[in-house]
C-alpha cells in the first residue's frame, strides 16, 4: 500500500513549515509529515527550507551564519497571520502527539558531530523509531547508516541514475526521487534490488493514481486530499 506524506506539512493549507502546516497535516490521515532541518549559527536545529529567510521573512538572513534569537525576531508572512519560525524540536513534539512518522530531510551540510547532535534531539524526543532521514547529501547519510544501521534513510534525487542502485543497495538506502523520473519498470528494479521508493512533489490525484497502481512506497505530497482516496 502506498503511504503518503505532508510536504513541509500541510502547505498548500497553511504556510509551509509552520507550527499551523505542522499540526493542520497532524488532523488529516496522513502517514508522515516531511520537514526541511537547518541548524542555526548557534547550533539549534530549526524547520526551515530556504538557505535564507528572505523569500518567506523578508530579510536577508542565511540561516546557518544567524543565531536562533535575530531568527525568532523575524515573521513568517501569510495572508492570515503571521508565524514563527518553529524549531526541530516542535517538529518532532507534534508528529509525537499525534503519532505520525518524521521524514526528515537534512538540508545543512552537517559535520558528524552536528549530525550526532541531530540523532540525539530525536533520542531524547524518544522518536527514532517513527523517523526517516532523508537528504541529497550523501556523506551524512552514510554516517547516519554507521551510527543507526537499521535506520529508514532515503537519498534524495532529481534524475533516475543506473548507477546509483548498487549504491543504495550497499548503503540500505531508499530512494526519494522526482515523481516524473518514474516508470513502472524503474520502480520494479528498485523494488528487486529491496529498495523502497518515495516520489515528490506529486499533486494531481491522476499522476498519484498512477503511482500507486505502479506500486511506489510513498508519495510526497502538498495536498492532503490527495491521501483521501482509496488507495491501491
Amino acid at each position: 500500500m502506498t503511504r503518503f506524506i505532508a510536504h513541509r506539512g500541510a502547505s498548500k493549507e497553511e504556510k509551509q513549515n509552520t507550527v499551523a502546516a505542522f499540526r493542520r497535516a497532524s488532523e488529516s490521515g496522513i502517514y508522515g509529515i516531511e520537514t526541511d532541518v537547518r541548524i542555526t549559527k548557534d547550533g539549534v536545529f530549526v524547520a526551515f527550507h530556504d538557505k535564507s529567510a528572505t523569500r518567506l521573512m523578508g530579510r536577508y538572513k542565511v540561516i546557518e551564519k544567524t543565531d536562533l534569537k535575530a531568527l525568532l525576531k523575524l515573521k513568517i508572512y501569510d495572508r492570515r497571520q503571521r508565524h514563527r519560525l518553529p524549531t526541530f524540536s516542535e517538529y518532532l513534539q507534534n508528529c509525537k502527539l499525534s503519532g505520525k512518522v518524521a521524514v526528515v530531510e537534512i538540508k545543512s551540510s552537517l559535520t558528524n558531530e552536528q549530525t550526532d547532535k541531530l540523532i540525539g534531539v530525536i533520542e531524547t524526543e524518544q522518536y527514532l523509531s517513527k523517523t526517516v532521514f532523508v537528504s541529497f547529501n550523501a556523506q551524512v547519510l552514510k554516517y547516519i547508516r554507521t551510527q543507526l544501521p537499521n535506520q529508514p534513510i532515503q537519498l534524495l534525487s532529481i534524475k533516475y541514475r543506473q548507477e546509483d542502485l548498487d549504491f543504495l543497495q550497499e548503503n540500505k538506502f531508499g530512494i526519494d526521487i522526482h515523481h516524473r523520473q518514474l516508470t513502472q519498470d524503474r520502480i520494479n528494479e528498485y523494488h528487486r534490488r529491496g529498495i523502497e521508493v518515495n516520489c515528490w512533489t506529486v499533486n494531481r490525484k491522476r499522476r498519484a493514481k498512477l503511482l500507486q497502481q505502479w506500486g511506489v512506497d510513498f508519495i510526497t505530497t502538498d495536498k492532503m486530499n490527495l491521501s483521501e482516496k482509496k488507495q491501491f
